[in-house]
C-alpha cells in the first residue's frame, strides 16, 4: 500500500500537519470529502463592510453547489468570519498566506477590496476566472471583469455614487461577481458563549422583561468622525424614549466611546444601562441580539445589529443611505443637507447630522417597533 492511499491530500477535511476533525486515518475513512469547485473570497478591509460582504457565499453555493470557498481576512475580522458555516477555510491576510495562495490554483476569484496589495494578490492568484478588482500592467487598480465595471466607476464618479447610484452595496457586489442577488442575508454566527455576558448582566441589573430593549450605539467609528451624532441630542432621545415607551435603554459603544458613554449616564434624566466599553467584539455582538431596536449611525454596530436580524435605525450623515440594505427591519435617517453625503473624514460644521432630530429618531423607533 502507498503513502498516496494512505494520506488523501484532496480530501477537504485534510489538514497535513495534524489530525483532521474526524481523527481518522485517510484510508477507507468514510468521511473523505471531495473538494468541489475551489473559490476564493479576497475580502480584508473594513470589519462592516467584510461582514456585509457576507450574502455573497449564499450567491456562490448557489451557483457552485459543494464548493470549497476560501476567504482571506485582515485579522481583525477574523471572529466576525470564523465560525461561518459557508467559509470552508478562513486565512488571516500575512505573508505565509500569501505564499500558500500563491502556490494553488483556484476555479474561481473573487477580489472585493479597492487595494493596491490586495487587487495585486488577485491578480497572481492562479485561476481561470477572475472577478472584483486587481492590478493592470500599469500598477493601476482594474476590473477583472467586465461585471465589475459598475462598482469600479462608482470609486471615481462623485455624480454616480452620492447623486445617482440606488444600488445596494449587495446587490453591487452580486453584480461584480456575475451572481444573481436575491435578497441574501447576512451569514454571521454567534455562539452562546459570547451571548453569556450580555445575560448576565441584564440578571445583574435586574433588567424589566415586557418592555422593549433599546439599544443606542454611540461611536461613529475611527475614520469617519462625521458619523457622531451629538451628545445634546442622544439626551432628548433618551428621555423621550423612556417617556414615550417606558424602554429599557442601554448605551452601546467601543473604548473610543468611553467618556462619551459615561458622560451621557451621568447626565441621563433616566435610567439608562451603559453596557461597557471593554467588550470583546463577540461580547458586543452579544449584546446587540438582546436589543429589539438598534439607534446607530452607518458603523460596524449597525452591519452587527443586520447580521443578528435586529430592527435598526440607521441615523446617515456623511455616507450614502442608497448603498445599506436594512432587509425591511429598519428605517434610514437622512436629512439631505446640501454638503451631504460627502464622505469627508472630519468638517467644521457636520450639519448632516446635527440636523437629524431626537423626535424623529422616536417616531421610527415607534414605527420599526410596531413593524
Amino acid at each position: 500500500m502507498t503513502l498516496s492511499t494512505l494520506v488523501r491530500t484532496d480530501c477537504a477535511h485534510y489538514l497535513g500537519e495534524k489530525p483532521c476533525r474526524f481523527k481518522r486515518v485517510c484510508d477507507r475513512c468514510p468521511h473523505f470529502k471531495p473538494f468541489g469547485p475551489k473559490l476564493l473570497v479576497i475580502k480584508c478591509r473594513a470589519q462592516g463592510d467584510v461582514l456585509r460582504t457576507t450574502p455573497l457565499l449564499a450567491g456562490l453555493k448557489r451557483r457552485f453547489p459543494g464548493s470549497f470557498i476560501t476567504w482571506v481576512v485582515d485579522r481583525e475580522s477574523l471572529d466576525l468570519l470564523r465560525d461561518n458555516p459557508l467559509i470552508d477555510r478562513l486565512l488571516p491576510l500575512d505573508l505565509e498566506t500569501v505564499l500558500a495562495l500563491r502556490a494553488q490554483r483556484f476555479d474561481a476569484v473573487y477580489s472585493l477590496d479597492k487595494d493596491p496589495g490586495l487587487d495585486a494578490l488577485a491578480s497572481l492568484v492562479s485561476s481561470p476566472r477572475k472577478f472584483g478588482f486587481g492590478m493592470n500592467e500599469h500598477g493601476s487598480l482594474a476590473a477583472l471583469d467586465p461585471a465589475a465595471a459598475y462598482a469600479l466607476r462608482l470609486g471615481v464618479d462623485d455624480e454616480l455614487k452620492f447623486r445617482t447610484n440606488l444600488k445596494t452595496y449587495q446587490e453591487m457586489i452580486f453584480e461584480a461577481a456575475g451572481l444573481e442577488y436575491e435578497g441574501d442575508e447576512y451569514v454571521f454566527a454567534l455562539k452562546d458563549e459570547h451571548r453569556a455576558k450580555a445575560r448576565a448582566f441584564f440578571a445583574k441589573h435586574r433588567v424589566r422583561r415586557g418592555r422593549p430593549n433599546i439599544g443606542l450605539n454611540t461611536g461613529a467609528g475611527a475614520k469617519f468622525l462625521t458619523k457622531q451624532w451629538p451628545k445634546a441630542h442622544f439626551l432628548k432621545l433618551i428621555a423621550l424614549l423612556r417617556r414615550r415607551l417606558g424602554a429599557n435603554l442601554f448605551l452601546l459603544g467601543g473604548p473610543r466611546e468611553k467618556a462619551f458613554n459615561a458622560d451621557l449616564k451621568r447626565r441621563s434624566p433616566v435610567k439608562i444601562h451603559d453596557t461597557g466599553t471593554g467588550n470583546s467584539l463577540l461580547e458586543f455582538a452579544g449584546f446587540l441580539a438582546e436589543m429589539d431596536v438598534v439607534v446607530a449611525s452607518d458603523t460596524l454596530a449597525m452591519h452587527l445589529a443586520l447580521a443578528l436580524k435586529r430592527k435598526t435605525v440607521v441615523l446617515f450623515g456623511p455616507t450614502a443611505p442608497a448603498e445599506i440594505e436594512l432587509y425591511g427591519r429598519g428605517r434610514k435617517l437622512f436629512a439631505g443637507a446640501a454638503c451631504a453625503p460627502c464622505y469627508r473624514q472630519a468638517c467644521p460644521e457636520p450639519v448632516c447630522m446635527e440636523s437629524i432630530a431626537p423626535a424623529d429618531v422616536l417616531a421610527a423607533v415607534e414605527e420599526v417597533l410596531a413593524s
